[in-house]
């Protein structure tokens, strides 16, 4: 079930993406958000599952491989999506960040019932919390920082 699990939640990740880009346009501030994701969850990743084994996924055998792939294809899509629909007045902010937040503290919860990630030291409460408000805080002032530098549309006629 775990690799049933894993392998349906990129697909359902790469879908909502297609559609994101069609309804909002592609821009290279998104692309070098999503890049940056690779890094920073390889980073975060290798050293909190693989080096300390607080968690691993699927089964610590295999563990390093559904780590990359994760940092790979499955969490750059999602942030890129955070940043294509992400308003622009604080308290919009506010409310849509919290709501992915829960989002991705429910898409855990379905990780660790699934044994797609099995939590070994880690706790929910209150690291993948902290965790995930301390992601999207620097998402959000990088992706911020990048519109200010950063205009052209990636596929755009412009």
């Amino acid at each position: 079930m775990e690799y049933t699990a894993f392998f349906v939640s990129i697909a359902v990740v790469w879908v909502l993406f297609f559609i994101s880009i069609y309804l909002r346009p592609l821009r290279l501030s998104n692309i070098i958000i999503g890049v940056t994701t690779v890094g920073y969850s390889l980073i975060f990743d290798i050293i909190l599952g693989d080096t300390l084994k607080l968690y691993y996924y699927i089964n610590p055998q295999v563990s390093t491989i559904y780590i990359v792939l994760s940092a790979v294809i499955l969490y750059p899509l999602t942030n890129i999506v955070y940043t294509l629909f992400l308003p622009t007045g604080r308290r919009a902010v506010l409310a849509y960040t919290a709501l992915w937040i829960a989002g991705m503290l429910i898409f855990e919860y379905i990780t660790l019932l699934t044994r797609t990630i099995v939590f070994t030291g880690w706790r929910p409460v209150p690291w993948s919390f902290v965790t995930y408000v301390i992601t999207y805080i620097w998402i959000y002032f990088f992706y911020r920082y990048l519109e200010g530098k950063v205009t052209k549309v990636v596929g755009s006629r412009e």
